[in-house]
């Protein structure tokens, strides 16, 4: 059975997002295992850098540095700017043998004295490594250094921290992240996309979906099954769309086409883009000689199948809807909803709405 399978590239996208890391520590250089970890300053040597092989529970990671304490109480500080005016995220991984308490503080030096603001805390208490992720809104004042501090709870020893990341965070901040890259279709097939959109800013993102291209038509996306062209989205949030675009059929075969899908803010301010690359082509002379086409797609209920041999219609649950043989064309009639056609080895999604 033939299946197209969708790539997107994303040709650029335009985050103007004042958003950007100001720390990035994966304890990956410079570090001499059971020594205070470059960069931080620890008086009493109580979090320490260490180095294992290890494989991960998770994904991204920085490699095998890493940063732990096994004191009851522990301080270990770092030289970083924040500003009262912005807004920052704070993520962390931590793995422990028992309850640790993790605070993180701002401050204007650094010792435990200068820590004068705590941004947040989480409770550990894991043998896997869990992460921390918090968002803080409001500073009181501007800051030049930030401190971890971590307490343990009886019967704990060891808390051990990696790939710390700090990134401020600006009013509007928005980015697709699509599945993939290219594909190979057909002329006249359609091709079927995911991609997800996340507002990382710390404003409501309403939006709006915009298509332009020269190679494909019927370009659609579909938030929750329903066809979207506008969308809104709380801070943090993020949107999962399924989208569907039809190669033209009289492209040359070989030709690369592409088609730009734009997601932009209401207020001009954010925008972000991508692109789905497709070449005009055939995956076997099999496919090339039972080539069909389906339409329209989304319907209101009535679709036409071009093309010769036996039909099967389906539904998302498995259950065969239709099945017969067609010459050339054929119409059927559906209810709302999604379905599978296949002929000759070929499967197309289409929606009715």
């Amino acid at each position: 059975m033939k299946k197209l399978i969708l790539t997107l590239l994303i040709l650029f996208t335009a985050r103007f997002a004042f958003a950007d890391s100001i720390l990035i520590e994966g304890f990956e250089y410079g570090n001499h295992d059971g020594e205070t970890p470059v960069g931080w300053v620890c008086d009493d040597n109580s979090w320490l850098a260490g180095y294992l092989e290890k494989d991960h529970n998770r994904t991204p990671h920085a490699g095998n540095w890493y940063a732990y304490t096994n004191t009851d109480d522990s301080w270990m500080f770092m030289d970083m700017f924040m500003s009262s005016e912005l807004k920052y995220r704070y993520y962390l991984w931590a793995i422990s043998d028992g309850e640790f308490d993790v605070e993180v503080w701002a401050g204007n030096g650094a010792s435990v004295n200068e820590m004068t603001a705590m941004l947040f805390t989480q409770t550990i208490n894991s043998d896997e490594y869990v992460r921390i992720a918090e968002y803080i809104e409001t500073i009181a004042s501007d800051y030049q250094f930030f401190g971890i501090h971590a307490i343990a709870h009886e019967g704990a020893s060891t808390l051990t921290i990696d790939d710390i990341t700090v990134d401020m965070v600006g009013k509007y901040d928005i980015i697709v992240n699509p599945a993939n890259y290219y594909t190979l279709a057909a002329p006249g097939s359609q091709v079927e996309f995911d991609c997800v959109f996340t507002n990382l800013g710390y404003e409501p993102a309403n939006t709006f979906i915009t298509a332009n291209s020269e190679y494909f038509t019927d370009v659609h996306l579909y938030k929750d099954g329903v066809a979207c062209t506008s969308f809104h989205a709380e801070p943090d949030e993020s949107v999962y769309f399924t989208g569907i675009a039809t190669f033209t059929s009289d492209i040359e075969l070989g030709s690369l086409g592409w088609v730009d899908i734009m997601f932009t803010l209401d207020c001009d301010c954010a925008t972000t883009m991508f692109t789905l690359w497709a070449t005009a082509g055939y995956e076997s002379v099999d496919e090339l000689n039972s080539a069909t086409s389906i339409y329209p797609n989304p319907s209101n209920g009535i679709v036409t199948i071009e093309g010769n041999g036996i039909v099967t219609i389906t539904n998302t649950l498995g259950q065969e809807i239709i099945r017969k043989e067609i010459v050339e064309k054929e119409t059927v009639t559906l209810d709302n909803g999604v379905y599978f056609i296949k002929i000759n080895d070929i499967i197309r999604k289409v929606i009715i709405q």
